[in-house]
């Protein structure tokens, strides 16, 4: 799909048959509704607020919609005392998974699992010798905290590499700066779920009470 298609359609389902009332809308408006639509109807997709409840990969459809934002990236890592901190990318949006790489005198390059754990609980965590880091059970635990994830090793191994793999920043849809020949990135069945996204966000703020019933239910009933 691309901006100019994306404008007909709202306009299209915006209008009653044959009438122009929603022509005048300007276009940084439709713009806005079009990526608000956007981060909608991914956070629905990927924390599973939709009618079957499905989170982001719990179908082979939802991971083919969501497979074009992953991205795998080995973070920046500074060591502090029984942790690394990771920072992280600029164009994160939602975690997947991370998975340290490490090392302990002659075995190296060893990937081991990481479990995502509060903040709050780390203490319990290494005190506990069923879940502090362990490079002979190949295990250990990390938290987020501001801007950086923090992989905990106490001082059992090294963290040499730390990879995440995250759901990245969707790309801006410049309606209004690009030219309308600009293709979408998404498949093209999401890209009509985000245009009746975006028709429904137009239709609540002008008050379209109609349009806005059937833009949601479209929305709602093809995630």
């Amino acid at each position: 799909m691309t901006h100019g298609n994306a404008i007909d359609k709202i306009l299209l389902r915006l209008n009653k048959l044959y009438s122009q009332d929603y022509n005048d809308i300007d276009l940084y408006k439709i713009e806005e509704a079009v990526n608000k639509g956007v981060d909608d109807v991914i956070r629905r997709l990927i924390k599973g607020n939709n009618q079957k409840r499905e989170g982001d990969e719990e179908t082979s459809g939802r991971v083919d919609d969501l497979a074009i934002l992953l991205r795998n990236k080995d973070l920046f890592i500074k060591n502090n005392d029984i942790f690394v901190e990771g920072t992280i990318p600029s164009d994160y949006r939602y975690y997947k998974r991370l998975t340290p790489i490490v090392s302990k005198k002659l075995c190296k390059n060893v990937r081991i699992k990481s479990s995502f754990v509060e903040e709050a609980n780390v203490s319990d965590f290494l005190l506990d010798y069923s879940s502090q880091p362990s490079f002979d059970f190949e295990e250990t635990f990390h938290t987020e905290v501001g801007k950086v994830f923090r992989v905990y090793h106490n001082n059992d191994f090294t963290i040499d590499k730390v990879d995440l793999l995250y759901y990245r920043n969707p790309k801006y849809l410049g309606l209004e700066s690009e030219v309308p020949e600009t293709i979408w990135e998404f498949k093209e069945d999401l890209c009509e779920i985000i245009v009746d996204e975006a028709v429904k966000i137009i239709a609540g703020d002008t008050e379209n009470v109609i349009q806005h019933q059937l833009a949601e239910k479209r929305a709602e009933q093809n995630i």
